[in-house]
């Protein structure tokens, strides 16, 4: 059963993204199922890439960049 975007978490949106790209390279749809399959897997991607892009942000809260690294040691030199 498909939930709504934004309930899935990255893995669940992979899964079913993986999914669809599987049913169109099969070749098996019509064109309205193909249209409706794609449309699913862009929204899909789009909330995969969402996520990804929210995970980055944390992550870089925690990791210091190298350059703000190296001006936090210049201020104990």
């Amino acid at each position: 059963m498909e939930e709504s975007g934004e309930d899935l978490k990255f893995e669940e949106a992979l899964t079913q993204l993986e999914e669809i790209v599987a049913e169109l390279e099969e070749g098996e749809l019509s064109l309205e199922e193909a249209v409706e399959k794609f449309q699913r897997g862009m929204a899909l991607k789009q909330l995969c890439e969402r996520r990804l892009s929210e995970a980055e942000a944390k992550i870089e809260e925690y990791v210091p960049d190298e350059e703000s690294e190296q001006e936090a040691e210049s201020l104990f030199e």
